[in-house]
């Protein structure tokens, strides 16, 4: 008997572990989103019409030191170079949580990310999490839940989809997510 996997459903994740005087700089990168969150707000009297949007990042050294640590190790243990392709922020505040979504364009699947990485800029521990559906042959609709720490990432294939759990603490929890294609 020979077995051949077709497909997998492949979760990487972690603490992100730099070296002394290369930490990465959150409050920065927290910094760029709030800001976005801040002139939607200033648009929008209608408090609804700027919740669970997806804020700008501005680059910043922090931002691409965090990338750069992604793609460094992703690229010596699996031999493949990531190219990010979406940089954006989500701000939860409490009971917040996001709608279930995944990332890829069903019209155009040639210029669609291959993976989706969420990474915890500023969360209350024990808050929330990223929840992510799949299936396991004809057991569907199987979940995995990972919970959401500062300075943890998650990543996995951009066509799962998944959510952001209620935000259970008073605490406004800040994420950033990376979409990213794989050459």
């Amino acid at each position: 008997m020979q077995k051949k996997v077709l497909t997998e459903v492949d979760l990487y994740y972690g603490e992100v572990k730099t070296p002394k005087g290369f930490e990465i700089d959150r409050n920065a990168i927290k910094h760029s989103i709030v800001k976005s969150w801040i002139t939607a707000k200033r648009k929008s009297n209608n408090e609804k019409s700027y919740a669970y949007r997806d804020y700008e990042v501005e680059f910043s050294q922090p931002l691409q030191w965090f990338q750069d640590y992604i793609r460094d190790h992703y690229n010596g243990d699996f031999s493949k170079n990531l190219i990010p392709k979406n940089i954006f922020g989500n701000i939860y505040k409490e009971n917040e949580s996001s709608p279930t979504r995944h990332h890829l364009e069903a019209v155009d699947l040639r210029h669609s990310p291959d993976y989706t990485l969420i990474y915890s800029i500023d969360v209350e521990k024990g808050s929330s999490e990223v929840v992510i559906e799949y299936d396991d042959n004809r057991r569907a609709g199987r979940t995995w839940h990972v919970p959401l720490e500062n300075n943890h990432f998650v990543m996995f294939p951009a066509s799962q989809k998944y959510m952001i759990s209620p935000n259970t603490s008073n605490k406004t929890n800040i994420i950033l997510t990376i979409t990213y294609e794989y050459i």
